[in-house]
Order: C-alpha cells, then sequence, then structure tokens
C-alpha cells in the first residue's frame, strides 16, 4: 500500500463507533439481566473476539437493525461452569474478561493467537490471586494462554500494579459488583488513566457507580447492573489519524460526532493538535482540524498513549523537536510501539530517540520516501506510516490488513479525503 504524494486532506468523514466503548458496552449488556441495545457497533477483529466469548460465556448476541446490536444477558450467570476463549489478537478481551472468569466458580482457559501471547498479564494474574481465584500461565510466566480457577470473592482492599495497562484495573472493576462486599483497588502507576475512567463512566450508567477515593482508590459497591441502550460514540483514537492527515498536508478535515465534551479520552488530540499550531473548530456535529502544523510540543501522555502514533507522525514535519513522556507502557501493545515508531522516523531519515519513558523525535531536512515499513501487524504503526506516506513519496506499507483491528475502512476513508492543494 502506497499513498499519494501531493494531495492534502480535506472534506468531512465518519469514523467507526469506539472500540473502547464497544467492548465495555457488550460486557456491560452481558452482565445486566434483560435485553439491551447496543448501537452502532464496530465490526474490528477486536470486537468480534469479545463477542465470541460472550457468547460462549452464555449471552445471546443477535444483529439488531443494520449496525446495531441485541444482548440478552443472564445478570452474570454463566450458562457452562467453564468455557474454553479464543481472545484472538485482542488483549482486551482476554484482560477484560479474564477478571470475570475470576469471580465465577468455574475453570476458564483464556488464549489466543501468537500477538495475544506476547502481551503481558502478569500483574492482573497476581492481583486476581489475591482475590482467591487459582490462575496458571499454561506457557511463559505472566503471559497467555491462562487457566483461572474461579472463586466468588470477597469484599476488601486489594492492590493492582497497572504500570502496563489500565485494563488491568477496568477488568478488575467490571467484576466487582458480583463480591460479596465493598472491594476497593489501589491502582499503583496507573497507566492510560483515560480508559479506566472511561470504564467507571460506562458502569455508572449501567447502575453501578465506581468511588474514585484519592490515593489511587477505586471503590464498588455489590450492585446489580441494569440492562440499557448504548449509543457509541465515534471512536476519537481513529479520529485522530485522519485529523493528523489534515495536520500533516495543510487540509483541513472534519470528523462528526467529535469533542471534547466525549466520554473517551483520546478526544485531547484536539488539544494537542492546537498546540502544533492547528485551527480546532469544534459543533454541535463534530470537529475540524486545519493544517499545517507548525511546531513541536512537549506532552505528557500517559493517560492516553493511543494518541503517540498518530501525533510522532505529525512532528516529523513540524518546526523543533517534539518529545511524549510517560510512554513507557507502549513497549507492550501490539508490538514495542516505542521501538518500532523510532524505527520509522529513522528509517524515513528523522531522528529518534527513545528514553525509558518518553520518545522524542526530531525532523530533519533529509527526511526521504523510498522505503517500505513494516508495522509489525500493528494496525496504528501501519496508520503513522501511511501518514507520513502523505508527504514523502514511495512510502509503502506492509500488510495493510492489519488495520482491520481497529478501522477496516482506514484506507478508503483517507483516500476520499485527499484532493489536490
Amino acid at each position: 500500500m502506497v499513498m499519494p504524494v501531493g494531495l492534502v486532506a480535506r472534506g468531512s468523514a465518519r469514523v467507526p463507533p469506539s472500540k473502547s466503548m464497544a467492548h465495555r458496552a457488550l460486557i456491560l449488556s452481558a452482565l445486566a439481566w434483560g435485553i439491551s441495545g447496543v448501537s452502532p457497533c464496530p465490526e474490528g477483529d477486536d470486537v468480534a473476539a469479545t463477542m465470541d466469548c460472550l457468547r460462549a460465556l452464555g449471552a445471546e448476541i443477535f444483529k439488531e437493525g443494520p449496525d446495531g446490536l441485541e444482548v440478552r444477558g443472564r445478570g452474570g450467570r454463566w450458562v457452562t461452569t467453564g468455557a474454553d476463549l479464543d481472545c484472538r489478537a485482542s488483549g482486551t478481551t482476554l484482560r477484560l474478561l479474564a477478571s470475570l472468569c475470576a469471580a465465577r466458580e468455574g475453570t476458564y482457559r483464556l488464549d489466543g493467537g501468537t500477538q495475544l501471547r506476547s502481551r503481558p498479564v502478569g500483574p492482573l494474574a497476581e492481583a486476581l490471586r489475591q482475590m482467591g481465584a487459582t490462575v496458571t500461565c499454561l506457557g511463559r510466566e505472566g503471559f497467555p494462554p491462562l487457566r483461572i480457577d474461579g472463586a466468588p470473592w470477597d469484599g476488601g482492599v486489594y492492590a493492582v500494579d497497572a504500570a502496563l495497562s489500565s485494563q488491568f484495573l477496568s477488568g478488575l472493576l467490571l467484576a466487582a459488583p458480583f463480591a460479596r462486599a465493598p472491594v476497593t483497588f489501589v491502582a499503583e502507576n496507573l497507566a492510560s488513566e483515560s480508559y479506566a475512567r472511561l470504564t467507571a463512566r460506562m458502569m455508572d450508567r449501567a447502575g453501578v457507580p465506581v468511588r474514585l477515593e484519592g490515593g489511587g482508590r477505586w471503590s464498588v459497591t455489590p450492585a446489580a447492573y441494569g440492562a440499557r441502550a448504548w449509543h457509541l460514540e465515534p471512536d476519537a483514537s481513529a479520529s485522530a489519524f485522519l485529523f493528523a492527515a489534515s495536520a500533516v498536508t495543510g487540509g483541513e478535515v472534519f470528523v462528526r460526532g467529535i469533542g471534547r465534551s466525549m466520554l473517551q479520552g483520546d478526544a485531547v488530540i484536539l488539544d494537542h493538535l492546537r498546540a502544533m499550531g492547528c485551527t480546532v473548530t469544534e459543533s454541535a456535529e463534530g470537529a475540524a482540524v486545519g493544517g499545517p502544523a507548525r511546531t513541536g510540543i512537549t506532552a505528557d501522555m500517559r493517560a492516553c498513549p493511543d494518541l503517540v502514533p498518530p501525533l510522532a507522525a505529525v512532528a516529523l514535519f513540524v518546526d523543533g523537536p517534539s518529545r511524549f513522556e510517560g510512554v513507557a507502557h507502549l513497549r507492550t501493545k501490539e508490538s514495542d510501539r516505542l521501538g518500532v515508531l523510532a524505527e520509522v522516523v529513522r528509517t524515513l531519515g528523522g531522528r529518534a530517540e527513545v528514553e525509558a519513558d518518553a520518545l522524542v523525535v526530531v525532523p530533519t531536512e533529509s527526511l526521504h520516501g523510498g522505503v517500505t515499513i513494516d508495522p509489525r501487524g500493528d494496525h496504528r504503526m501501519a496508520m503513522a506510516a501511511a501518514l507520513a506516506g502523505l508527504r514523502l513519496p514511495d512510502v509503502a506499507v506492509d500488510d495493510p490488513s492489519c488495520v482491520e483491528k481497529s478501522f477496516p475502512d482506514f484506507f478508503s476513508t483517507l483516500g476520499d479525503l485527499l484532493c489536490p492543494p
């Protein structure tokens, strides 16, 4: 896949519904008594993995209309006291459902493909053992596949090391309403906090509030989830790449439904691009970003690490270096995103420095195309490389189909925006 050079990204676009919200809405619907609706629902591989796993646990999920789903939940009562769950390549699926299995009697095996088996789960396994579950790593210690022998949770205060992923905390929170007494989790070194807050906000909408008590304490009192209609926001992480295309090419892109009032923390992309010199306009219908970006930034990305790939691509074409801090946990995503991003920048003639908890991108006068980028099967690396190919000639992206994980129509959507200056 090679992107055309010399065009600008201009126009209006839609992005898929939020993948992060879809995982949570489907799980909350399966845990509620009765019938819930989830619409519009994204079609990516990760969400499909969550749906199939929930079906294996006893939820009934049916197509409802052109882009919606109907979920008949069982109040957290599985049809079976054990199941083999194929999480495919979805770390989110495994990490969220592991806690639910640990809070229920039965034996569960959670596994997936080669990429999933490289995603660390050691801190989550240790937290689940504190809760009373027996968790066995069937391969490498601290990595999938997992065997979980679950048991009902007692109340109390428990620590979870969330430096690698907020999904560890999110999974525990989703399962906490089924404990015998109130539960408090002390999240240590919490990464990607905006996603944990998304979990808490959606739990509140399902009738189970999460109390944030300071000092990293997240508390839940046992209660029943309620069935409801979930309307998913557009995916803020996906929109970031279209906005970044405008920033790279000097165009203007409007994405429907995006705004700073969203539940998703990645809507902060608008603030970061504004800081890089783009114009940002918000309305009730959505947000528009006009480029080009002009200056580098220093930004703490710990809460929203998925924004680092598009911002790193923009940073190649501005004046001065950009420094993205708080991103050590990017090493344990679908790829080592710190290492891969640095490799991409250097392959294109830029400079990149990887520090213990930061990535520095320095544009140079020797930027060039004529290269092939291997995204390591990582959807966000493929999309970031494509952005660079809008300015540098003959940048080929291997394995473009890996974007099906989150944004199946990325290349066609981006192509529809490109037009002469």
